[in-house]
């Protein structure tokens, strides 16, 4: 029983020992005899059984209505509830016994009899206070059926990111009636329905911990050095080629770098990096000046940019993130690897 039913039952039991001990006189001493003379003077009053009555009458309908309340509340939030998300995070030691392979998985469950629509999973490090977004999963996922699990693995991107111990996820949906929910990575079900997405007041450096580590192993790192090369004065293949995919070495030869600068001029990379696939990344770069600095704040579906770029980049075995092109987003069955896509990803040689 809820602990407001049990304070509205002990209000209403105790003032109806107080109308009684006002009406009618207590035995000075107690004894059966005693008892039912008591019992006997309190039914001759019939105007103090009447007012007992009305109390609980009163304290019984609010009962019921808070019962009722309550049952609609849970009925209300019968979806939501069963929607949940987790990280795995597992070392098994290497085929060849050299070193241990960390496997690092995100599970968003819908153990519901219906889907949940406009999926947008957060994973954090830091003891919960680093966001990095959805990494590895689409953002948003359009939908999650009912009685499923997707799982994406994240080992990749956390690559950047050496104080990665002990990740957690968020997740935030939309019901079948509209609501919107957000699950807190200590397991907590909130209503967010009311906190819409929406651009933060103030601009400000981007924290160091979402950016992460100055290695090749961090995709921003090499874009930020690939966005400062083309502010250079008269950029060229040889001098880009450093950050540059092999595998696009032959294109980017044929590229006009002065017309290349004036158009990626004024574009600035956003903090959040997507991972369509394991060994592809991919940065949005914004045009729109008056956002620089500025965060998504809120838990709506997200906010679309309009005049955008994007970077992407590929993972080679052997000298980390390089970049691959830039302007539209690429699928990753248009991006070609060679063979190198059989080849492990070491981090010790």
């Amino acid at each position: 029983m809820q602990n407001w039913v049990k304070i509205v039952i002990g209000v209403v039991l105790l003032t109806g020992l107080v109308v009684l001990s006002f009406f009618i006189p207590w035995p000075q001493t107690w004894s059966f005899q005693a008892f039912l003379e008591f019992l006997g003077d309190a039914e001759e009053d019939w105007h103090l059984w009447a007012a007992l009555t009305a109390f609980g009458t009163v304290g019984a309908t609010v009962v019921a209505l808070y019962l009722s309340f309550d049952a609609w509340r849970q009925n209300k939030a019968a979806t939501a509830r069963v929607v949940s998300a987790w990280i795995t995070d597992d070392y098994e030691p290497r085929s060849d016994g050299s070193s241990y392979e960390r496997t690092i998985k995100m599970h968003l469950a819908n153990e519901s009899n219906e889907p949940v629509f406009s999926a947008t999973p957060n994973v954090y490090i830091g003891n919960g206070q680093v966001p990095l977004g959805p990494l590895s999963a689409p953002s948003p996922i359009s939908v999650i059926p009912p009685r499923r699990e997707l799982v994406f693995d994240i080992s990749v991107p956390l690559l950047a990111h050496t104080d990665s111990w002990h990740p957690t996820v968020s997740l935030a949906f939309n019901d079948p009636k509209g609501r919107r929910w957000r699950r807190l990575p200590d397991g907590t079900l909130e209503n967010v329905s009311r906190k819409k997405s929406r651009w933060s007041d103030d601009s400000a450096t981007m924290d160091e911990r979402v950016r992460g580590d100055d290695t090749v192993l961090n995709p921003m790192f090499i874009t930020e050095i690939f966005l400062e090369g083309l502010e250079q004065n008269e950029p060229t293949f040889e001098h880009m080629q450093p950050v540059l995919a092999e595998s696009a070495a032959e294109d980017w030869a044929e590229v006009n770098w002065a017309e290349l600068q004036q158009e990626v001029s004024g574009y600035r990379p956003t903090s959040m990096i997507d991972y369509p696939a394991p060994r592809i990344a991919r940065i949005k770069l914004s045009g729109d000046t008056t956002l620089e600095g500025r965060q998504v704040q809120g838990d709506g579906t997200g906010i679309e940019l309009r005049d955008v770029q994007f970077l992407t980049l590929v993972f080679e075995t052997e000298r980390g993130w390089r970049v691959f092109g830039i302007g539209g987003a690429l699928r990753p069955d248009r991006i070609y690897f060679g063979d190198s896509l059989q080849d492990e990803i070491r981090l010790y040689s």
